[in-house]
C-alpha cells in the first residue's frame, strides 16, 4: 500500500487484475481503515478472493533502509516480503521505498547461489512495436565487478525470455564505443567472460544510442549507468508528449494536422506510455518482488502486478537459479578472469 497514492491506486489496481484473471487470489497489506473504502460495492466473486493483512506502520520515502530491519517489522513493507518467505503468497508488489525493499528482500528471501547480488531490472520500449528492451542494474549496485555484470546477464537473459517470450535474448553491454580497448577495465573483463559464455547470446559492446533499437533484448551496465538511462529515457518520453501538444495548439493549420493525424498519435502515445512499463523486478533473490514507480497511478500499478502474474507463472527465481547452475562449474575461470 505504499507510493505516493497508497490504497487509492493499489486497491483499484488489484480489482483491475482479479477480474481478468479468474484463478488469482490477492492479499493487501496495510491499514484496513483506509482500504475498506475502495472495496465498497465490489462484486463478492471479487471480494472472496482478496484479502486485507491489517497494519497501520509504514515504511516512507524518508526511512533509511537500514533501520527497516530494527524498527520496521510490523511494517506492510516487511509484512509483505515475509508473506512471500513464507510461501503464503507467490509474490510482492510494492510501490515503497526502493532501498528498503532491497534491504528488506536480501534479508528475508536471500540471494540465489551464484548470485552474489541481487539487481533491479526495469524496461524501456523499443522501434518494434510491442517488445521491450530489459536494463539492469538500474540501482541497487553502483559499483559492479565483471563477475556481478556476468551475473546480471544470466538473469536478465532469463526475464526476457520470459516476459518477451524470446528463446536466446541478445545481451549488450554498454559501454562508451564497440572497440575493445573501450570502457572501464571491469566492463572489459565482463566482455571476455560474456564471450566465454555459450549459454548466453551475447552480442558485444552496445552504445546508449542503440538500446532504443532492434539491437538488443538486454542491456547490462552498473546501477549508476542503468539509473541515468532509464530516468532519461522516461524523461524524454514526457518532452515528445509535451511538445506535440504545444505543436498541435499553435495555428489553426496544426490544430487540423493534429486532428487528422489523432488515430497515429494516439497509437504512438501508447506505444510510449511509461504506464506500461511500469514494474522493475529485484532479480537474484529466491522469490519474486516487483518495484512499482512511486508516483504510479491505476493503470502503471496495474502493470507491475501483471508482471508479478507472469514471473510467477514462468517461475522466473527457479530458472535464473537453474542457469546459474550452468556457470559453477566455470567458477576458477571466472574469477581468475574477473580479478
Amino acid at each position: 500500500m505504499g507510493g505516493d497514492y497508497g490504497p487509492s491506486v493499489a486497491v483499484p489496481a488489484a480489482l483491475k487484475c482479479l477480474a481478468l484473471h479468474p484463478e488469482l487470489s490477492l492479499v493487501l497489506v496495510g491499514d484496513q481503515v483506509k482500504i475498506e473504502p475502495y472495496l465498497t460495492g465490489q462484486a463478492e466473486s471479487l471480494r472472496n478472493r482478496l484479502e486485507v493483512f491489517h497494519t497501520e506502520i509504514s515504511v516512507d520515502n524518508a526511512t533509511k533502509p537500514e533501520s527497516v530491519l530494527r524498527k520496521y517489522k510490523n511494517s506492510s513493507m516487511y509484512i509483505a516480503v515475509d508473506l512471500v518467505k513464507e510461501k503464503r503468497v507467490d509474490a510482492c508488489v510494492s510501490a515503497g521505498n526502493t532501498g528498503a525493499l532491497l534491504m528488506t528482500g536480501r534479508h528475508l528471501l536471500k540471494t540465489i547461489p551464484g548470485i552474489s547480488k541481487p539487481a533491479i531490472i526495469a524496461s524501456i520500449p523499443a522501434s518494434t512495436t510491442n517488445r521491450r528492451c530489459y536494463i539492469l542494474d538500474v540501482g541497487a549496485n553502483i559499483n559492479c565487478d565483471a563477475r556481478q555484470l556476468l551475473e546480471f546477464a544470466v538473469m536478465g537473459s532469463v526475464l526476457a525470455s520470459s516476459l518477451n517470450n524470446t528463446t536466446a535474448p541478445r545481451i549488450g553491454l554498454l559501454n562508451i564505443g564497440h572497440e575493445e580497448h573501450k570502457g572501464t577495465e571491469q566492463i572489459k573483463l565482463a566482455a571476455q567472460l560474456l564471450e566465454k559464455s555459450a549459454a548466453l547470446n551475447y552480442i558485444g559492446f552496445v552504445e546508449g544510442n542503440e538500446i532504443f533499437g532492434d539491437k538488443v533484448d538486454v542491456v547490462v551496465c552498473d546501477g549508476f549507468a542503468g539509473n541515468v538511462t532509464i530516468k532519461t529515457s522516461a524523461g524524454v518520453v514526457h518532452v515528445i508528449e509535451n511538445l506535440l501538444e504545444e505543436s498541435a495548439t499553435r495555428t489553426w493549420l496544426t490544430r487540423l494536422y493534429y486532428l487528422i493525424a489523432s488515430p497515429l498519435l494516439r497509437s504512438l502515445k501508447s506505444q510510449i506510455n511509461p504506464a506500461r512499463f511500469n514494474g522493475a523486478s529485484l532479480l537474484g533473490l529466491q522469490g519474486i518482488i516487483v518495484k512499482s514507480h512511486g508516483n504510479a497511478l491505476i493503470e502503471g500499478f496495474y502493470y507491475a502486478i501483471e508482471q508479478a502474474i507472469k514471473e510467477v507463472s514462468d517461475g522466473v527465481p527457479d530458472l535464473i537459479s537453474r542457469k546459474m547452475s550452468d556457470f559453477l562449474g566455470e567458477a576458477d575461470t571466472i574469477d581468475e578472469l574477473a580479478t
